[in-house]
């Protein structure tokens, strides 16, 4: 018994020295892991490459509360602090009725700023990155009161004024390339888009956002900066959206005046820019859903900017612009889709441009004249969108016409080519899809689906407004013949179900309103079509029936032969 106490002790005692050898082990991986990124962080110190301080600089989210608090949320509020302080000291100085004096001070308290900054580099690397950042904010706050938002401006002439703000931004961008800093270009970008906005003159505001843009498209093709395109493409669009609402209407002064539609080709290469990214290459450095979110953000972007553009100034003479957006967009769709390596890019252009085409016609007829043309334009886009192989111009096409027809028989509902137009589009859409279903991709029968329904109600009300009241039964049970006739020829039970269906509501319509209101010979020759159509149905289901009792039985019977001959 002693001696099975002793071993029992004894691998007790050798489990435990190998778990603390296995500790001390973990432990000195962990040492040579920290001693490694240190070693590596020290060589990427280099002037030519990006600063470490000012690529990444995130929160730690599994440090403590108080040690963000302490360490990051301090630092910004005494920044923010401090940016107060040294504005109201310029403000101060400036009110005093000396402005040299201020723009002293302002410059002074900016190089103590950055002075900071470069002392606090390695010891306290976050708030060297905050007074880094609020630096180069005070220095354009300093620049910007020289002329604009100030009584007594230093300097006077503005193109003098925004030349050196335009410096200093250009200054500051250039160090964020040099340093690789994300965060420090987009600060730049901002600051360059809001001078284009205080400047308030049409040439530079465009000159300036522009070049912005086309410098952000190419941090993100050179650098992978999405982050910063997607911050400035948000910052560009509410930038312009207050300059278009801030320019009141009276600076039109002639009717000859360009001015809005120059704002209007601004919008529209502004959004063309944007649109560049379609023909980046996928890469690991930027999320897949990054092309499609900057896609979808300019478009929406853009409509709201064409949305007030007219509103505000061309309620009534907007067909020229949807002319040229449904140009260009089913030109750019064409060639993404023989060069873009994303594939649903051409799908997107070429639907919007087929929108733009279809508030071009509105402008042109209006309604409820142009909704034929609407109805005709439907069918084309799906033919269209088999060239593109896209299941989603087909499903938003599905869409758009299901609200052009609630709309039209909502608002209208008289013209009976468009009556009939409905239908017989909706007839064709249906074909071709079940037709073309895998060079579409689609996979159900749900889009079919609602072009029959959108058939069968369509029809339904077109032939009770086309038909004089007496013969509106027997048009409905000559449909439901059609549909029956088509379920044989193209051997589909759906369109079997639609026979029956439309027999129902041509009964229910017999029953409820010609015995009312028809006279007797007419009630004769609906009664008698009624019969002959239903009872033509039924002979052929009871055909059908025993079709398939027949062929039961002799498959039943041959299975039956083969287990004799082979038991």
């Amino acid at each position: 018994m002693m001696n099975t106490g002793n071993s029992k002790e004894n691998n007790l005692e050798d489990i435990l020295a190998r778990l603390n050898s296995l500790e001390e082990r973990i432990v000195l991986l962990e040492l040579n892991k920290k001693l490694t990124y240190n070693i590596q962080s020290e060589n990427s110190e280099k002037p030519e490459g990006p600063d470490p301080d000012f690529v990444n600089v995130n929160f730690s989210l599994s440090a403590p509360l108080e040690t963000n608090i302490g360490e990051y949320g301090l630092a910004w509020m005494g920044n923010i602090v401090l940016f107060f302080a040294i504005a109201f000291l310029w403000q101060y100085f400036n009110n005093e009725g000396k402005p040299l004096i201020s723009l002293v001070v302002g410059m002074v308290s900016v190089g103590a700023v950055f002075i900071m900054s470069y002392y606090f580099r390695k010891s306290h690397t976050y708030l060297s990155f905050t007074f880094r950042l609020f630096g180069f904010i005070i220095l354009y706050y300093i620049l910007l009161r020289l002329h604009y938002y100030s009584n007594k401006p230093l300097v006077a002439n503005q193109a003098t004024a925004t030349v050196i703000l335009l410096t200093a931004v250009g200054s500051q961008l250039f160090y964020a390339f040099k340093k690789q800093s994300q965060i420090i270009a987009g600060l730049a970008f901002t600051m360059a888009l809001i001078t284009a906005f205080v400047c308030n003159l049409q040439y530079p505001f465009f000159l300036i956002s522009l070049v912005t843009t086309s410098l952000v498209l190419f941090s993100f093709w050179k650098l992978n900066w999405w982050k910063v395109m997607v911050f400035i493409l948000c910052i560009g669009f509410l930038i312009n959206i207050i300059w278009l609402f801030k320019n009141p209407v009276s600076l039109i002064k002639t009717p000859e005046d360009l001015i809005y539609y120059r704002s209007f080709i601004y919008f529209s290469i502004t959004t063309a820019l944007y649109s560049l990214v379609a023909f980046r290459k996928p890469n690991k450095d930027f999320p897949e859903n990054l092309i499609l979110t900057t896609i979808l953000l300019a478009g929406v972007f853009f409509s709201f900017l064409m949305l007030a553009l007219i509103i505000l100034h061309f309620p009534t003479s907007f067909v020229s612009f949807f002319i040229g957006i449904s140009i260009y967009c089913i030109v750019y769709s064409i060639i993404l889709k023989l060069y873009s390596l994303w594939k649903f890019t051409p799908a997107l252009y070429a639907l919007y441009g087929f929108v733009a085409i279809s508030v071009a016609v509105f402008g042109i007829y209006h309604f409820p004249d142009s909704f034929l043309l609407l109805t005709i334009q439907s069918f084309l886009v799906l033919t269209l969108a088999l060239w593109y192989r896209s299941h989603i111009i087909t499903l938003m096409n599905t869409f758009l016409l299901v609200i052009l027809a609630l709309f039209y028989f909502k608002t209208s509902g008289t013209l009976h080519a468009v009556n009939f137009a409905i239908p017989v589009v909706a007839f064709l859409s249906a074909r071709i899809i079940n037709w073309q279903k895998k060079r579409l991709n689609i996979k159900t029968d749900f889009i079919r689906n609602i072009y029959l329904l959108i058939l069968f109600f369509s029809l339904l009300y077109a032939t009770y407004k086309a038909v004089p009241g007496q013969y509106i039964t027997v048009s409905w049970l000559l449909i439901a013949g059609i549909y029956f006739v088509l379920s044989i020829v193209l051997k589909n039970f759906k369109y079997r179900w639609m026979a029956m269906a439309n027999l129902l509501i041509s009964g229910i319509h017999l029953f409820l309103a010609d015995l009312a209101r028809i006279e007797l010979v007419f009630r004769i020759l609906a009664f008698l079509a009624f019969a002959v159509i239903s009872i033509f149905i039924s002979t052929y289901y009871v055909k059908k029936l025993k079709k398939k009792e027949s062929e039961s039985k002799s498959e039943d019977n041959s299975d039956t032969a083969l287990l004799k001959n082979n038991p």
